[in-house]
């Protein structure tokens, strides 16, 4: 019977690398099962005490028990709930970091992350340039919709993307693998398909992964440093230059950066200006606790005056923001304090650097959006983390 449940175990994990790209629904029931395994698995005892000895584990304990109190203070909790479903997946965390998962499968989860995560830059390639249609049109599970890059939404399509292609320069440049022209299709068609699409978040993870490993490689050589930073340059601004919708972001962007939030045109102020200048007010009027779980989207409907409309889902697209607002210096610092312990666990490794970069591009991407509360994307963090910190080379 153990036998059965480790082989469903391991299938299941690596099945949840070929599901995180294509499908939250079936990456849903993939962590549903496996969740179910461990139970199976028993061992209690030896888990709880491992969990007890890691500080970052106890921090998102922490952190929930942090929005449980926050529902005594404050007047507005219209969106707790909605927050309490997603705080509820933090709670993997513990369970994939205990569960027995052996060498090969977690080598076999990166080949099918790595691998699924290609055909969908490919199939989004292919689909921008009306060489097929949107998948939604062949497979009834799809929605056909603009958002979709291929299988899943662009701006979660794009920083999958971005991840995998952190993961795969990782393999590349330090020779764990002997699949080199492989890895650098697949880095290819990530990049092309990062850069030619919509979502702007995965694009600024694969340019500080670029530099990162430019710098780190390159320091000792000045020349081979800055003709390597040139040629990232150059990559950028051919991308530029040939594609409109990186060039209208990117114009967008920085017209908004130099306006000070005006869109110009007669049109409201940007919505992402507002967010953090609003939310840095109001942090200012409560710092030390917030305003109490669940309270950002109501507040802003109804005492931010802005033009745009919110509702109990608004987030201000910034993770930190988000938790001081409703939270105050205390849940902030419990945010970081999981990602302190996260790298610091990492650093101890070999490789240690490169591992620590999945948690550091995790919390650059929580500077643009609530990315700790998107389920497909926390559900990326968690399985790559647990790759991250769980391969041992032999």
């Amino acid at each position: 019977m153990n036998s059965i449940r480790s082989k469903v175990q391991q299938g299941l994990f690596i099945l949840l690398g070929v599901s995180i790209p294509t499908s939250i629904a079936i990456s849903n029931l993939f962590i549903g099962g496996l969740v179910l395994c461990w139970i199976l698995e028993g061992n209690f005892k030896s888990k709880f005490e491992f969990i007890k000895s890691s500080k970052w584990m106890l921090s998102i304990f922490a952190i929930i028990g942090m929005y449980s109190l926050g529902m005594f203070w404050g007047e507005n909790h219209l969106n707790a709930e909605w927050q309490f479903q997603r705080l509820a997946l933090l709670l993997v965390f513990p369970v994939f970091s205990t569960m027995e998962l052996n060498q090969e499968t977690i080598k076999r989860a990166v080949m099918a992350f790595l691998g699924t995560a290609f055909i969908s830059a490919v199939a989004a390639l292919a689909i921008n340039s009306n060489i097929i249609l949107p998948l939604g049109e062949y497979l009834s599970f799809i929605e056909v919709s603009w958002r979709n890059s291929a299988f899943i939404t662009y701006n979660y399509h794009n920083v999958v993307l971005a991840l995998a292609a952190t993961l795969a320069l990782f393999i590349l440049i330090e020779k764990k693998s002997k699949y080199t022209y492989l890895l650098l299709l697949f880095i290819t068609a990530y990049a092309l398909s990062i850069f030619t699409e919509r979502g702007r978040a995965g694009q600024v993870i694969f340019n500080l992964a670029t530099v990162f490993y430019i710098i780190y490689y390159n320091r000792k050589n000045l020349v081979r440093l800055v003709a390597f930073l040139v040629l990232l340059f150059a990559f950028q601004f051919t991308v530029y230059k040939t594609t409109k919708v990186y060039k209208n972001r990117l114009d967008i962007v920085s017209n908004i950066i130099i306006n000070k939030g005006d869109s110009g045109d007669g049109k409201l102020e940007d919505i992402r200006y507002v967010f953090v200048r609003e939310s840095i007010s109001k942090i200012f009027e409560k710092p030390l606790l917030g305003y109490g779980t669940g309270s950002f989207g109501t507040i802003f409907n109804e005492e931010v005056k802005s033009g745009h409309m919110f509702n109990k889902h608004t987030t201000p697209h910034n993770q930190y923001l988000y938790i001081w607002f409703e939270l105050g210096l205390l849940g902030l610092l419990l945010l970081l304090s999981l990602f302190y312990h996260q790298i610091k666990e990492l650093l101890k490794k070999k490789d240690g650097v490169h591992r620590a970069l999945l948690p550091l591009s995790f919390m650059s991407l929580m500077l643009v959006d609530s990315y700790f509360f998107i389920f497909i994307l926390t559900v990326c963090y968690i399985f790559l983390y647990t790759i991250y910190s769980r391969y041992q080379e032999e």
